[in-house]
């Protein structure tokens, strides 16, 4: 232990808040007063003595500072032993007292100041390592405050997770910095400001509006006092598979990631001289193909791309691995008996490599890749640091599976592009411009630029069948699977625990329950991640340990197994009965709209796009630009808004049919929107769509994409509602119009008689909506 004022946070203004703080021992030794009575005899004996030792301390120094507080070295250490077990060794931890907020301290084990002193540039540590610190540095601050001085308590997890490079290995290291403020005391310069906590705290999210806090509060009035204690938890290989996991939730596109990956592989392994490289398996009429162009790294594709002759034997190789995948791992010291694998080996020492492991990762079962781990100089691959590097493994699998499901995306793509055919409508333009395109061409001259497909006035209908609350129903088949999820293997550990007693099911036990208790039913797509991280990883590894070394545990696993089958397991029943409902509602609507679009092509060809998420959505453009051997009349426009609407009645009659077949009960609301005037459309051929052209008709875009939630004109009730048919509009010709097809169908009994006209709330650079809603006849 030793004692030295040491700052960690620069004095810089946009380093940390400002605000008063004073170092005292007061708050400790009002804490260790009321503790008194509580203790045990041999307890209080100690008590007694710590603050006997503290009232002759602070007799002859008076109160403690920045110049005294070198005098107060003994009850420093009597702090820390009053708040440290016994048994710790406290040398081995990172611990330190600090001023009040923890800017600074001054006193500590000796691991501690020399991790600070490590990295620190004139006394000093700077922290902020993006433009978000300091807002959450004073959203931290304020947190405390209000939960000191008004019982309030802030949602937001807060954190601090600091980076520095080891100088050794030249990588990252990652540390956790703990703030414990238990003795310090928040004091008001003045009166305490009363608000009314409903404007200070968002009622749906539980979240707290700092902005307004922080002009109700401001830091000058706020005077702290006492000590913080500071502690630091080495997090690297956490952080490191945090990070892989970030690149996940990204995207495999982000730039560089391959490179992110590679890099938090060295960070978990802890030895820059290691190297590793990532291969998916991707399937290619039933081969294995690797990308040569990405894979810089792979000293397998090294091993193919420079020894052509042995491609035959590396491939036999790869079949044997697949076939039965295995854990390979080389260093010279040993006789390889298998000739293929001899010969692998071999060829890599070509290389220059001096130790190599090759791992399969396996997605559900499925062998989705492989990892290289090797070295070209004496590093040992040695057990400690392959098994970190499994820790990886089911977040490397999903990295692999993502790149799989990339590949076969973009190889269907291409042949989208360039071999499927395109709706008949149109297909007359794009023979033309490709015509056009190839008399253009001239040998040993660039080629030139393909001309617009464009399509000028014409008509668009807009329709969407959508599935209502299909987002709160997805969460809450989500939240309800989660609690079964988390109750079945709380008594799967429970059980466990009865056969081997070992510490880690007891920290899993409490993390099931905890989980169970902040499982939040608005917030599963954030909760689904962690949790499912939870139960890949953490659970796995400790399952496999008593599969492989409890005969007893077999039976208990092989049940959780059956139960968290994605297919057939209880753990996904709601899920999947959610999944299948929606399956049958988009299934009837788009086999509908399928005989649809062959009635409007008999009528007049148009063109007709449809896209599916939860429900259906489609555009329709007509007019006689897209077919102009065939002259245009405007009763073919009122033909298929007629036909339109009784499309909508007829999906409507369609899905409400389907109730009895679903699982789980959904409806669906029916929305048309109506757009008066004439619009240019473009094909676009970096997205391959068409896409409305000019200002004026992006607003059309504009308009379809936001009118799925507007409402009625002063209330919050939606325009959707299930049962009914939505029609949006602007003029009062449009309304007219569809007044009188809506009596018709009134007439023939497909809708009810219960028409209402609407005024609609305005929508952002949206005014002036209209609207006419009318009940369907389902039975």
């Amino acid at each position: 232990m030793q004692s030295a004022l040491f700052n960690i946070i620069s004095d810089e203004e946009d380093q940390f808040p400002i605000i008063e703080t004073h170092l005292s021992f007061e708050p400790f030794l009002k804490y260790l007063k009321r503790r008194y009575n509580d203790e045990l005899l041999i307890r209080r004996d100690f008590l007694t003595h710590v603050l006997h030792d503290f009232d002759n301390a602070l007799a002859a120094h008076g109160p403690v500072n920045n110049d005294n507080i070198f005098k107060f070295e003994q009850e420093l250490q009597l702090i820390h032993a009053t708040l440290n077990p016994l048994l710790s060794d406290y040398e081995d931890n990172y611990w330190a007292i600090g001023f009040p907020l923890g800017k600074t301290i001054c006193y500590g084990t000796n691991k501690f100041y020399t991790l600070l002193k490590q990295y620190k540039c004139e006394n000093q540590l700077d922290v902020v390592d993006c433009s978000d610190a300091f807002n959450d540095k004073m959203e931290m601050l304020y947190s405390f405050i209000l939960e000191r001085l008004y019982g309030i308590k802030s949602s937001k997890h807060f954190e601090i997770i600091h980076s520095f490079t080891d100088d050794t290995s030249g990588l990252e290291k990652y540390y956790r910095i703990n703030i414990d403020h238990t003795f310090v005391e928040v004091q008001v310069i003045g009166e305490l400001p009363f608000f009314d906590r409903s404007k200070v705290i968002d009622g749906f999210s539980k979240t707290l509006n700092f902005e307004i806090i922080k002009s109700l509060i401001p830091l000058e009035m706020i005077r702290m006092e006492g000590f913080s204690i500071l502690s630091v938890t080495d997090i690297t290989e956490q952080q490191a598979l945090e990070n892989i996991k970030n690149i996940i939730i990204k995207g495999i596109d982000e730039k560089d990631s391959y490179e992110h990956v590679i890099t938090a592989l060295k960070t978990l392994s802890g030895n820059s001289e290691i190297d590793f490289s990532l291969l998916p398996f991707f399937n290619l009429n039933d081969q294995v193909v690797f990308d040569f162009k990405e894979r810089k790294t792979s000293a397998l594709l090294d091993l193919i791309k420079e020894n052509n002759t042995s491609q035959q034997r590396i491939q036999e190789l790869l079949d044997q691995f697949i076939q039965n995948p295995q854990i390979l791992v080389f260093d010279g010291k040993e006789d390889i008996a298998d000739k293929t694998i001899s010969f692998f080996w071999d060829r890599l020492k070509d290389l220059g490599i001096q130790s190599y492991a090759l791992i399969p990762i396996a997605h559900n079962k499925e062998i989705v890749g492989i990892i290289e781990v090797f070295t070209r100089t004496d590093a040992i691959l040695e057990d400690q640091i392959l098994a970190r590097i499994f820790r990886a493994s089911t977040l490397l699998a999903q990295l692999l599976k993502d790149e799989i499901v990339e590949f076969q995306s973009q190889i269907n793509e291409v042949i989208k592009e360039k071999f499927t055919s395109l709706q008949s409508a149109v297909q007359w333009k794009f023979n033309k411009e490709a015509w056009e395109y190839l008399q253009r061409i001239e040998q040993d001259k660039p080629k030139p630029v393909i001309g617009d497909i464009k399509f000028e006035q014409v008509y668009p209908l807009y329709g969407a069948v959508d599935i209502r609350n299909s987002t709160v129903e997805r969460n809450r088949a989500a939240f309800q699977d989660m609690i079964v999820h988390l109750e079945l293997l709380e008594n799967v550990l429970i059980q466990l625990k009865s056969l081997n007693n070992i510490v880690i099911l007891d920290e899993m036990i409490f993390n099931c329950r905890r989980w169970h208790q902040e499982l939040n039913e608005e917030l599963m797509d954030i909760i689904q991640i962690q949790l499912n991280d939870f139960f890949n990883q953490h659970v796995t590894e400790v399952l496999t340990y008593f599969k492989e070394n409890s005969e007893q545990a077999h039976g208990i696993i092989s049940e959780y197994e059956r139960a968290i089958h994605p297919v057939h397991g209880i753990v996904f029943k709601n899920r999947n009965v959610l999944e299948r409902s929606i399956q049958i509602i988009n299934s009837g609507i788009s086999g509908y709209l399928e005989l649809f679009d062959k009635e409007l092509q008999n009528s007049y060809p148009c063109y007709f796009e449809k896209f599916r998420s939860d429900g259906v959505e489609y555009d329709i453009y007509i007019g006689q630009s897209i077919a102009p051997d065939k002259k245009f009349n405007e009763i073919y426009l009122k033909n298929i808004r007629l036909w339109q609407l009784t499309s909508m009645a007829a999906i409507a009659k369609i899905t409400h049919s389907l109730l009895d077949q679903m699982e789980k009960q959904l409806f669906t609301t029916q929305l048309i929107f109506v757009n008066a005037t004439l619009i240019d459309i473009t094909f676009r051929t970096d997205e391959h769509r068409f896409d409305v052209e000019g200002a004026y008709n992006i607003r059309y875009q504009i308009i379809k994409k936001r009118i799925d939630k507007v409402t009625i004109k002063g209330t919050n009730d939606r325009l959707t509602q299930p049962g009914k048919i939505a029609i949006v509009y602007f003029t009062k010709r449009e309304e007219k119009e569809y007044i009188g097809y809506i009596q018709y169908l009134q007439k023939n009994g497909t809708l009810l008689d219960d028409m209402e006209e609407l005024e609609l709330e305005e929508l952002q650079g949206v005014k002036g909506l209209q609207a006419l809603r009318v009940g369907i006849q389902l039975n």
